[in-house]
C-alpha cells in the first residue's frame, strides 16, 4: 500500500474472529516490533494520531517514516497474521523543493 504525506490511511485487518486483535509495526530497523493495539486497545502514545474501527487501524496524517509493516494478529491461541507493508512517499516536500527552486530562479 501506498500514501502520500499527510493522507489518513486505513489498514484493514480481515480478521474471522470475534476477539480483539493487536497490531504491530514493523520499521525494519530494529530488533523487534513495536505493539500499537493490544487486546483491541491503543497503546498509550498511538492515540494522537491512530484509532480503530472494528479490526481496522487508521493513522492519521501518515509521514514518510510510518513506512513499514503493520501486521494485525488475531488473539486466538492460534495466532493468525495479517501483514500489510505501507510506504509514505514525501510529495509535499518535493513539491516545496520545487516551488523554492522555482523562486530562485525567479530571484
Amino acid at each position: 500500500m501506498t500514501a502520500i504525506d499527510g493522507q489518513d490511511v486505513t489498514l484493514v485487518c480481515n480478521a474471522r474472529v470475534d476477539e480483539p486483535v493487536n497490531w504491530w509495526y514493523d520499521d525494519e530497523s530494529g530488533p523487534r516490533a513495536r505493539e500499537l493495539v493490544v487486546n483491541g486497545k491503543l497503546v498509550n502514545g498511538n492515540m494522537n494520531r491512530m484509532s480503530l474501527i472494528g479490526y481496522n487501524l487508521i493513522i492519521h496524517n501518515v509521514f514518510p517514516n510510518d513506512t513499514g509493516v503493520y501486521t494485525c494478529v488475531e488473539d486466538t491461541g492460534f495466532g493468525e497474521h495479517h501483514k500489510i507493508s505501507l510506504t509514505v512517499s514525501g510529495l509535499f516536500l518535493s513539491h516545496l523543493s520545487k516551488n523554492l527552486l522555482y523562486l530562485l530562479c525567479l530571484g
